[in-house]
């Protein structure tokens, strides 16, 4: 008798709850296979995306070691990413006092520049601002919720952006932008990857800053070289305000450098300061009066004013201090209200410096001009007097009615009047002034007609000396008769000789 199989209470047959069973396992085991199988792709990919990232900031690094210059880092940097995460970004530079620098973004693939007053909106009033300001990278999933997204045009209204800051030791170039067009697109490896590019970039433009400043230091040193060379020359007071305002310009980058000076022949107690134009009057009389009042200040108080005479011009004032006085001041003015680095003041030093000496020496170069003509003109006016002098002594000394010699303690001959040297001698006074006395007597005596004797005189002991020119009845007789004369130099005493005719005696 056969016994019948015992149906469970809820109807399912064994067989039935098996094979099912084993349909689910087979099911999870081809899900697996599946899965499995997708597992290679999946790693490869991100593989490939780690590849592409890495690639792009060695691609950045290899290329910011063959260049240095601000605009094509920015350019190369854009183009890079472009290719790379296919993405359109832009790069906003700012200097002191938000000063857009530079300013470039991708468009449909495209790169071009920012308009500048956009760029500046965006730095005051925009996301990029915001970013500048607290130095911290900011990831709009969807742009359209933020008050903060300025587009930079029409097609930047929808999707999502990523800024973060370009930095390096705690001082902020600018930002780097990223968008695309679709919202929640970005995720957090493209961040880490935008934030090294950033950093990257940032690096390799405070290195290019610092080689545009190292080569501006060179630059201004050697301005200030020719500047000593230049000064070493004999110049006027104009070609140096001329040449002042061309280096002051090309070195401190100032539209114009003003020279004002104190006139020595002021009384110290009422003396102004005037300007000294570097070309004609109708052309800069109106910076001179823009730039006078800061000029005056600087050189009353003897320290540095800075002033803003109109809106978009600061004038910074120098005194001029040479040997403990103040002879002027020099005026920078420059647009806008941005100031010096420590660099710059150090060379802004040494430039008054040599300004201050500059001036003074043509000053006193101008002084003793002025006093080499009055000096001139008082030789020049000695000299007539003199002249004077002597035309009329050689009128009174040929006037007279006998020979007059003088010589020297050498017994030369230093002047003679006519009557000696035309009648006596038949010379003209030319011929004998510095001939000796034998010398002359030389010639006396070989002249035809000529007799010498001597004649008792009133001393004994003295015979007077006559002397015979001319054959009778024309004959003339002269009497010879010296007398020292005290001379007024160290030269030694002098003599006067009287050759009186005999009748006269």
């Amino acid at each position: 008798m056969t016994t019948p199989l015992s149906i469970p209470p809820d109807g399912v047959s064994p067989a039935s709850d098996l094979s099912q069973q084993v349909a689910e396992l087979q099911a999870e085991n081809a899900r697996l296979r599946a899965e499995m199988e997708l597992i290679p792709s999946v790693v490869q990919e991100v593989i490939d995306e780690q590849m592409r990232r890495t690639s792009l900031l060695t691609q950045l690094a290899i290329e910011a070691r063959e260049v240095l210059a601000p605009e094509q880092l920015v350019e190369q940097t854009l183009r890079a990413i472009l290719n790379t995460m296919a993405i359109d970004a832009s790069i906003i530079l700012s200097g002191p006092g938000m000063q857009i620098e530079l300013a470039l973004h991708v468009v449909e693939g495209k790169l071009q520049p920012i308009d500048p007053t956009v760029a500046r909106t965006v730095i005051e009033k925009g996301l990029a601002g915001w970013v500048m300001r607290h130095g911290s990278s900011v990831v709009l999933p969807d742009i359209f919720r933020d008050r903060r997204w300025l587009h930079l045009h029409d097609q930047q209204k929808m999707g999502c952006a990523i800024a973060t800051p370009i930095r390096q030791a705690n001082q902020t170039f600018g930002v780097l932008t990223a968008y695309r067009p679709n919202a929640n697109t970005f995720n957090s490896q493209d961040l880490v990857m935008l934030e090294g590019v950033g950093a990257l970039l940032g690096v390799t433009l405070s290195a290019a800053r610092y080689q545009a400043s190292e080569r501006q230091r060179r630059d201004q040193a050697m301005t200030l070289l020719n500047m000593t060379q230049f000064l070493s020359a004999e110049r006027s007071l104009t070609e140096l305000a001329a040449m002042l305002n061309k280096k002051g310009s090309a070195v401190f980058g100032a539209r114009w450098g003003l020279l004002f000076l104190s006139d020595e022949k002021d009384d110290p107690s009422n003396a102004v300061i005037h300007p000294v134009l570097p070309g004609p009057a109708n052309l800069w009389d109106s910076y001179a009066e823009l730039a006078a009042p800061s000029a005056h200040l600087a050189w009353s108080t003897q320290r540095i004013v800075s002033t803003n005479p109109v809106p978009d011009t600061t004038c910074l004032a120098l005194p001029l201090t040479h040997h403990g006085l103040t002879i002027g001041s020099f005026v920078l003015m420059h647009p806008g209200k941005t100031g010096f680095s420590a660099n710059i003041w150090s060379l802004l030093t040494v430039f008054t410096h040599m300004v201050a000496a500059a001036c003074a020496n043509v000053q006193l170069v101008g002084r003793l001009t002025e006093q080499a003509h009055i000096l001139e003109d008082l030789v020049e006016e000695r000299t007539q007097q003199l002249q004077r002098s002597r035309n009329a002594l050689r009128v009174v000394f040929d006037s007279l009615a006998y020979g007059v010699v003088l010589l020297d303690a050498q017994e030369r001959l230093v002047a003679a009047n006519n009557l000696f040297c035309n009648t006596i001698i038949g010379r003209h006074p030319r011929e004998l002034v510095g001939l000796t006395y034998s010398a002359v007597w030389h010639i006396l005596e070989t002249q035809p007609h000529v007799r010498i004797e001597l004649i008792p005189g009133p001393d004994p002991a003295r015979p007077e000396l006559v002397v015979h020119v001319g054959k009778l009845p024309e004959q003339r007789s002269f009497t010879v008769r010296r007398t020292p004369v005290d001379s007024e130099t160290d030269a030694g005493e002098q003599y006067l000789e009287f050759w009186q005719e005999l009748h006269e005696l």
